[in-house]
């Protein structure tokens, strides 16, 4: 043991030695009180709620995702879209949708904040409501809102959403008798009595256990309750490679998976991956219904590298998997253009604009006298419906009709009388035709370009309707880039959803002088 024999310096150290500890008691204080302030009410965590539509003998439900909304607006109709995509203008025609068609509920599924899930990030939110519903609110339906991963991307997340929304982050809301059940993303790997420090991937489409616990009581309370009764279920990560989109699903998705598949009455809404509403798998059935949520601000690529998207391709025999990769045999200059494996080909970002201008969601009535639901697809841009509606009359697996055995690979797309041309350009060709949409809705587009030598290549571009969500006939207009001089021949196929390819093709020639 150390001796101090010097007295000053003895009271020094013991000055030194009393302020080291009122500082770190201070610190610690602050700590605990910055701790108790950044938590959410245990009571706000995990609701049991009953409420009562006003709709007679239907309760109607507006469902939509991924708005990402700004960090930071600028005013009511000067909204700063460099990062969002048009989500809050597109917000707002959304909601002013569900207003006009005079919903009992609104479902937010995940990702309304576009960044950090900062308190800047929900402004926009809140405005959005008072621009639409006034600020006193008092007509404003009933809100669902699962947090997804990009109100995780930094900060005390769960508290900024709490205070900014003052919605529950995990809930079973009971409406007339039906359950709709809803659970947050978390950072927090088993519950949530811990404030998550750190910014890492566990952030990104993680349910921590008391979450899937809480799913997991919720749908067998549903299920004594009425087991012939639809439970609906939101989740911002998708939980298989079911629908469209699937791939892109959270850490947990068997644990989750093998706790719905115990209900066939199950009814999952899932979003974050943008893909199309339009798609023919964005409804699909196994142990139970997934439903893809689509997206009110971009529209995101199918990814090339998934198993599930290319092993069922049925191309003919000259367009091979290999080649629709990107093989462009010399014939292609890609300088100065953006090569884009999820396009398949090269484009520049003026050649794709309505993958900004999408803004789809779904309007749900649930009839409490038939006991069944029907399923619109709206294009909340226009407010139109587009696709065919799905109805649920029975919940019982051998009654599913969108099943992959059942829809198999789709209807084969057709042109039918489809006229094509093609007018050239300084280094390609602007190519303008009837859509294929007669039948199916038209995922893509491939262009099998060859040129005198013998040499192809091919690029795929989505179809139009299949972005936007519409079912009128249109022409597609793509700009062909990249081409030296000299003459082309240029074959183009229709495309479904399963990627089955239309077995007649259009036709035309071009020169780039």
């Amino acid at each position: 043991m150390l001796k101090i024999k010097n007295k000053k310096i003895m009271e020094k150290t013991h000055l030194i030695i009393l302020s080291l500890f009122l500082t770190s008691a201070i610190i610690i204080t602050a700590a605990v009180i910055t701790y108790k302030a950044l938590t959410v009410p245990k009571s706000k965590k995990y609701v049991v709620e009953t409420i009562e539509a006003n709709s007679k003998g239907y309760i109607k439900v507006g469902i939509i995702s991924d708005a990402q909304l700004p960090q930071e607006e600028k005013n009511l109709y000067g909204w700063d879209y460099a990062t969002v995509m048009n989500g809050a203008d597109h917000l707002i025609k959304a909601l002013k949708y569900y207003k006009s068609q005079n919903v009992d509920m609104i479902v937010f599924n995940g990702d309304m904040a576009n960044a950090t899930g900062d308190y800047a990030s929900y402004s926009a939110y809140n405005k959005i409501l008072d621009y639409v519903y006034g600020e006193d609110r008092i007509n404003m339906p009933h809100i669902i809102y699962p947090m997804g991963n990009h109100e995780f991307y930094g900060g005390n997340q769960e508290h900024n959403f709490y205070k900014s929304t003052g919605l529950p982050l995990n809930t079973r809301t009971i409406v007339n008798g039906y359950s709709f059940i809803s659970i947050s993303n978390s950072k927090l790997e088993k519950g949530d009595e811990e404030l998550a420090e750190s910014n890492d991937t566990l952030a990104d489409g993680t349910y921590n256990e008391k979450r899937i616990e809480f799913l997991k009581e919720q749908l067998a309370a549903a299920n004594t309750e009425d087991p012939n009764k639809p439970i609906f279920v939101f989740i911002h990560m998708p939980i298989s490679n079911i629908v469209n989109g699937g791939h892109w699903a959270t850490p947990q998705y068997e644990e989750i998976y093998s706790i719905l598949k115990e209900y066939p009455q199950a009814v999952v809404f899932t979003g974050h991956s943008h893909y199309c509403m339009s798609d023919e798998r964005a409804i699909m059935q196994k142990d139970f219904t997934v439903i893809n949520t689509g997206t009110t601000s971009y529209f995101d690529f199918d990814w090339l590298d998934n198993e599930d998207e290319n092993e069922a391709n049925d191309f003919p025999a000259d367009i091979s998997q290999k080649n629709l990769v990107f093989q462009s045999q010399g014939l292609l200059d890609k300088k100065d253009y953006m090569v884009n494996p999820q396009l398949i080909g090269i484009y520049k970002l003026e050649d794709v604009p309505d993958r900004n201008n999408v803004n789809n969601g779904y309007l749900m009535y649930v009839d409490t006298q038939s006991n069944s639901f029907t399923l619109k697809k709206v294009n909340l841009n226009t407010g139109i419906e587009f696709g065919e509606e799905f109805i649920m009359r029975s919940f019982e697996k051998s009654s599913f009709t969108r099943t992959a055995e059942k829809l198999g690979s789709g209807v084969t797309p057709t042109f039918g009388d489809a006229e094509i041309s093609a007018e050239s350009t300084s280094d390609g060709a602007v190519v303008s035709f009837d859509c294929a949409c007669q039948n199916v809705p038209i995922k893509y587009y491939i262009y099998e370009i060859g040129n005198e030598i013998g040499q192809k290549t091919y690029v795929r571009f989505f179809g139009k309707n299949y972005i936007l969500g519409n079912d009128i006939m249109y022409t597609e207009q793509n700009k062909i880039r990249g081409l030296e001089k000299g003459k082309y021949f240029l074959h183009v196929y229709a495309v479904n959803s399963f990627n089955k390819v239309s077995d007649e093709y259009l036709t035309t020639e071009f020169t780039v002088k």
